[in-house]
């Protein structure tokens, strides 16, 4: 827009679209607006710190993936009781064997539980493994805050 097309438009409101390609962020008070950037901020500082903590040296890069991935197929690790619930629990659902008794529930708590737990590791550990890798990549851009 040019000077002398300001000069002569009207002022308009912010339409509802406009916000919402803003992440609604347009249209919030000024207060909470700067606590989001300096919350922003703080979590690209800390995502910029974690990147620049990833091995950069190929070998020790390749070493800290391949114990990563190795440690998920341990069967006294936390992470392979995850596959060994789902399928007990898979194994239930498929015989019908689930019903409203109090133990059949608790077991199933647990079951999840011990997979979720699990699930959370092998996520941790891959993604790990995987931002490792990436800043290998040829399109891969470092972060930066």
């Amino acid at each position: 827009m040019t000077a002398n097309t300001q000069k002569t438009e009207a002022p308009r409101p912010i339409q509802d679209w406009e916000n919402r390609e803003v992440k609604d962020q347009a249209l919030i008070g000024k207060d909470l607006l700067e606590a989001r950037i300096a919350r922003t901020t703080e979590l690209r500082q800390r995502q910029e710190a974690y990147d620049a903590s990833l091995p950069k040296d190929p070998i020790e890069a390749l070493d800290e993936i391949n114990m990563k991935l190795k440690e998920l197929y341990d069967l006294s690790r936390p992470e392979y009781a995850t596959r060994a619930a789902l399928e007990i629990i898979h194994q239930l659902a498929t015989h019908h064997a689930l019903d409203d008794s109090e133990a059949l529930s608790d077991a199933l708590f647990w079951l999840t539980n011990e997979a979720l737990d699990g699930l959370k590791i092998i996520e941790d550990k891959t993604r790990r493994a995987a931002n490792i890798a990436s800043q290998f990549h040829p399109s891969h851009k470092p972060f930066e805050a």
